[in-house]
């Protein structure tokens, strides 16, 4: 029978064939390696911990989690960027990927450089004053910052960072100007807050739970379009008229550009397997953690969004990298 089309391509086909399915049926014969370029024991390490432990039970081979936090996330970005693209070393990526090359024309890393994977589950972040403060609502909150414009302190942990652009959101839509004060992450304004040094924050739903509980710190709104489980009666920016200010923090798995379509998709599809786990699911549940549950192409698409809208911003609140 004649097919028209000449016996090497076939034989080249079949050849390519071959070795995509090896790749996924070999892959991985030695631990992988995670890099997160935030530090130890953050939101971001204890739900990356919670995937990759069920992904190593799942292959009975080894998950490393190395963090190396610095530099807005660059210096683990740029480890994994230069590594080999082979499927063994991979990031941990999250809004900085997007931002930091929009506010920064030297930034030598950025999405471009990695073929997105999957997205994993982060806590939303809650709008929160001390328990002190006299603001006992979102809206009071507004009338008094606009009775005293740059007077009242906003924690800022890390330029670029969601917390950071979810502030610059709201205070744009709501009209307001807060002095924003610069920390290397959340966990270190915590105090600051609680004491009123600091009158507002964006702070993830997790870290805020036990100071919710003790009475010390009171949620204003959910940056998200849902309200939480733990909070059902804590209204989200949009039901208060700021629905553009719900921010979602985001965070997935990256690999390098040019690691081969066999070993990505197999990553996706061990990703979306470990997430669905009972156990996996049961953690992210406790941690309050939100999933856009994107993978491959979705997930492409969705950084494209994401740098669409954050361009926007960034040109409309004249930021720009410290």
């Amino acid at each position: 029978m004649k097919t028209g089309i000449p016996l090497f391509v076939v034989l080249l086909a079949f050849g390519f064939l071959g070795l995509s399915q090896a790749a996924r049926a070999e892959y991985p014969e030695r631990p992988v390696k995670i890099i997160i370029p935030y530090p130890a024991g953050g939101i971001v390490d204890v739900a990356t911990r919670i995937v990759t432990d069920r992904i190593a039970q799942n292959w009975g081979q080894p998950v490393l989690v190395e963090n190396r936090p610095g530099a807005n996330g660059n210096i683990g970005a740029a480890t994994v960027k230069n590594a080999a693209p082979d499927g063994y070393t991979l990031l941990i990526g999250s809004t900085f990927l997007v931002l930091n090359p929009l506010l920064d024309r030297n930034s030598k890393v950025g999405s471009e450089d990695f073929v997105p994977i999957g997205t994993l589950g982060i806590p939303p972040n809650l709008l929160a004053v001390p328990a002190a403060s006299p603001t006992k609502s979102l809206a009071d909150f507004i009338v008094v910052a606009k009775a005293k414009p740059g007077q009242l302190n906003a924690a800022n942990p890390g330029i670029g960072s969601s917390n950071h652009l979810g502030t610059e959101v709201f205070l744009s839509l709501a009209g307001i100007d807060l002095t924003q004060v610069n920390y290397k992450g959340q966990p270190p304004f915590i105090p600051d807050l609680l004491n009123g040094q600091l009158d507002f924050a964006f702070i993830s739903a997790a870290l805020a739970a036990p100071h919710i509980q003790s009475g010390k710190l009171r949620p204003l709104a959910v940056s998200y379009d849902k309200r939480l489980k733990s909070h059902p009666d804590l209204p989200t920016v949009g039901e208060l008229g700021y629905p553009e200010a719900a921010v979602l923090p985001w965070t997935g798995f990256f690999a390098p550009t040019k690691t081969p379509p066999p070993i990505v998709r197999r990553l996706a599809a061990e990703l979306k397997k470990a997430l669905q786990d009972a156990e996996v699911m049961r953690r992210n549940d406790a941690l309050e953690a939100v999933n856009p549950d994107l993978f491959l192409e979705d997930f492409a698409h969705f950084l494209d969004d994401e740098t669409r809208r954050w361009r926007k911003v960034i040109a409309e609140r004249h930021l720009q990298a410290e």
